[in-house]
């Protein structure tokens, strides 16, 4: 049917045009249509610009328990355990990493339990040790006080977090520490910072929270 209709649409143009031709005295002056507007089209707004936080700089990678335990320190930081004196034995084992621009340190630890003694991850358990660590650190510290307790998970393993005020030989420091079970040990991290730059620490804080993982 669209081609019929589109044959008598032609033959139509046709005749009216030769009708114009032997008739032209007697016809009317065409007259021409006027211009049709031109469309205008709106250009598409750009898409928003989306901006992308840069990547942290690559820091020190820390593992514990062969791997078990993984997380970041700041740039800046280097191990310094072999400098420190430190002894390990098959009962512990201890790292020392410093930030010598900074003055900030960071401690981590992994101890066996004694004979005898059962640990367990739950949060009363977690509360106990770092209540413990906390009492032998207070003959080393002067005027301890707790400004932040809680507990948090990482997957599924939990750590109990204590951040802490004191001073140490008469300056005054920032403390917290992280402490967690697992494969029958005790797994603790200290970190500490001058008390004068309490946002350092707390980025030094959160940078291990954020790169922390549990296989």
């Amino acid at each position: 049917m669209l081609k019929t209709i589109a044959k008598l649409t032609a033959v139509a143009v046709l005749a009216i045009g030769l009708a114009a031709c032997d008739n032209k005295d007697d016809a009317k002056p065409e007259v021409p249509k006027p211009d049709t507007k031109p469309t205008v089209a709106q250009p598409a707004p750009p898409p928003p610009v989306v901006e992308t936080k840069p990547a942290p700089p690559p820091g020190l990678s820390v593992s514990l328990q062969k791997g078990k335990i993984t997380f970041e320190l700041p740039p800046g930081f280097s191990d310094q355990t072999e400098n420190s004196g430190i002894i390990n034995d098959s009962m512990s084992t201890i790292q020392r990493f410093l930030d010598g621009r900074s003055r900030q340190s960071a401690v981590s630890s992994e101890v066996i339990p004694p004979d005898g003694m059962k640990l367990n991850g739950s949060d009363k358990m977690l509360k106990e040790l770092s209540q413990s660590a906390l009492s032998v650190l207070a003959d080393r510290y002067q005027n301890i006080q707790t400004t932040k307790e809680e507990n948090f998970t990482v997957g599924k393993q939990k750590f109990h977090r204590v951040d802490t005020e004191q001073t140490i030989s008469g300056q005054k420091v920032v403390s917290t520490i992280m402490l967690t079970v697992i494969n029958k040990r005790v797994v603790t991290l200290q970190m500490l910072s001058p008390a004068k730059a309490p946002e350092v620490h707390q980025a030094l804080v959160q940078r291990v929270i954020d790169t922390l993982a549990v296989k």
